[in-house]
């Protein structure tokens, strides 16, 4: 994944943390990403939670407040894996880290999205307040985009605003699933989307047009989000696997207080 993230971010995110969103920039930070704003579709406006019409699937992404089952300091531990024909793959870990229960239930937390040469630079990383979503999604999600844009050569805002639609009513799925977690086995929900399987411009990206999304979340797992599964299938050669498949899941839940 693309190691720095731009304030671009916030489109994935300002949802996620509200008003508490830190301003993120880099050097190489354009003007259009330092005036980007939520929106769908990218226009460049900024949505009312309280008054917009989000889909389910957007809400369950963006609006729900996955934390609210942690009530004590934790360190949640993430196992990361890519696999697959088109290039080499690997392993490692993501770490969100519940540093601080606060009055209103929102959380202080600290992420580590890979380790050593991998680790995702993060503004402000080591201390994001008051937080009701988990960071996780948006930060996979920007990183996705951008692997994108390296793969096919293509332009990652492009990626970006096929994902944003590929959430709205008429796209995303929603179905129930059982988690086998913990030695237990949960009700949870998986949304599934494939943001480039009708897009007018799949010429361009062919080899990777049929890409699918799943988000597996459990009000019944701390953090909510159990499972990020992407998938890339090799139409060409079949049996020999997808050309990606990459799965971020929940492994363990530890008590740091």
């Amino acid at each position: 994944m693309h190691s720095i993230l731009s304030l671009f971010l916030a489109l994935f995110l300002v949802l996620l943390l509200g008003n508490s969103l830190p301003v993120i920039a880099d050097d190489k930070a354009t003007d259009e990403e330092m005036n980007a704003k939520i929106g769908r579709m990218g226009e460049s406006i900024v949505v009312d939670p309280e008054t917009f019409k989000f889909s389910p699937a957007e809400s369950m992404l963006w609006m729900d407040d996955h934390l609210k089952n942690i009530s004590s300091p934790s360190r949640l531990y993430y196992e990361f894996e890519k696999k697959g024909s088109y290039e080499d793959g690997f392993e490692d870990s993501v770490f969100l880290e519940i540093i601080h229960v606060n009055d209103d239930g929102t959380k202080n937390t600290s992420l580590e999205f890979f380790t050593e040469e991998r680790n995702q630079v993060i503004p402000n990383a080591d201390l994001l307040r008051n937080l009701k979503g988990n960071p996780i999604l948006g930060i996979y999600l920007q990183g996705d985009v951008y692997e994108m844009d390296r793969m096919t050569k293509g332009n990652w805002r492009y990626f970006h605003q096929r994902i944003k639609l590929a959430l709205t009513d008429d796209h995303a799925t929603i179905e129930p699933v059982n988690i086998d977690y913990d030695g237990k086995t949960l009700s949870g929900e998986k949304i599934t989307i494939t943001p480039y399987v009708s897009d007018p411009r799949r010429s361009q990206f062919e080899e990777f047009a049929d890409k699918r999304y799943e988000f597996t979340l459990s009000k019944d797992i701390p953090g909510t989000l159990y499972q990020i599964k992407t998938v890339v299938p090799d139409h060409a050669h079949p049996t020999n696997g997808p050309l990606i498949e990459e799965t971020l899941t929940l492994k363990e839940v530890k008590s740091s207080s």
